[in-house]
């Protein structure tokens, strides 16, 4: 009786530690725009469970943000160009900016010093070529820029907040952003319909996510064009990157999967069912957990990145896309 009570003292300890490992030790929730039905889930990631959804409007915008102290959510309602910053504990609007523009991707330098919000559309027209540009300590537009590109989404900076590159959906081109200057500084050719985009752990290279011909460009930073196209699946419309750097996560809205990608192979090693249209995928911060938001099936596919199995399905709001972390303890 003894040894077996030990035993099972054991296995709980191991099972802790494991789930540890997945998880992180500190505790998130994520946070994850709905555009059909204008609401923000709140999931919290320790129970995989759905614990609140925030009413924003009719619509909200497909990115959202999160203050760098963690205590503020930046959400846009998309067609009116008003963004909402909402109260993380709370869930109340605090204050709301009009950009006076459609809304489309909305992100945060990792300094939390300026937030960007672009103006793109899947369409062509001068007024859907502009990235708004808000001083977060201020809470206000402090330059509008125009873009040298057609139809701006989806923002990633350098880790020293520096640069910020911008896809261009309707171009098929990156514009490079200097964040001090607050002015673009060059422009990158790369696949078509280029929607989402994530440098790698030591900003070395951009890995871009290209609708139309369901490819990842591989941006060098240093010499400032593509380098490299890897096929990926159909409709690749998010990419994460793995911690180590050693994998790209792509979500491929046509084929209903994701693939990864091994990087020192340069191909496609394994290829993930989800449950309907994957749209954006991101990695837990210290964890082997990424999250996927399914546009059709309208949930969430909770991804084990040793096994590279799904693990867990959460249902939420109509049409999610972007989906942020934030640390809560």
């Amino acid at each position: 009786m003894k040894y077996r009570i030990i035993l099972i003292i054991v296995v709980i300890i191991a099972m802790s530690l494991v789930y540890s490992n997945t998880i992180g030790e500190s505790k998130y929730l994520a946070y994850v725009p709905n555009a059909g039905d204008g609401s923000i889930s709140v999931i919290d990631v320790s129970s995989s469970e759905l614990v609140n959804e925030i009413k924003i409007g009719d619509y909200v915008s497909h990115g959202i943000a999160v203050s760098k102290d963690g205590q503020k959510i930046y959400t846009g309602n998309l067609e009116d160009g008003m963004i909402f910053i909402v109260d993380v504990n709370s869930g109340k609007t605090l204050d709301t900016i009009d950009t006076g523009r459609n809304l489309h991707g909305i992100d945060i330098t990792p300094d939390g010093k300026y937030l960007f919000a672009t103006s793109g559309d899947l369409k062509e027209g001068e007024q859907f070529n502009y990235i708004s540009i808000i001083d977060t300590k201020e809470g206000r537009i402090i330059k509008t820029i125009e873009s040298d590109g057609k139809s701006p989404s989806h923002i990633d900076f350098t880790k020293d907040s520096k640069f910020a590159y911008i896809n261009n959906v309707m171009s098929s081109n990156i514009s490079v952003v200097d964040v001090e200057g607050l002015e673009i500084v060059s422009t990158i050719k790369v696949g078509k319909m280029p929607n989402e985009s994530e440098l790698s752990p030591d900003d070395k290279y951009l890995y871009v996510a290209n609708v139309e011909d369901g490819t990842v460009s591989v941006v060098d930073i240093e010499k400032g064009f593509e380098v490299d196209t890897i096929q990926a699946g159909q409709g690749t419309h998010g990419v994460a990157v793995s911690n180590d750097g050693k994998a790209i996560l792509t979500t491929n809205r046509f084929s209903n999967d994701i693939s990864v990608i091994d990087m020192d192979k340069k191909k496609i090693v394994r290829t993930i069912e989800t449950s309907g249209q994957a749209n954006h995928i991101t990695i837990l911060p210290n964890s082997n957990i990424a999250y996927v938001s399914n546009l059709e099936s309208e949930d969430i596919s909770v991804i084990d990145l040793e096994s590279y199995e799904v693990v867990n399905t959460i249902k939420i709001g109509k049409e999610p896309h972007e989906i942020e972390f934030v640390k809560t303890n």
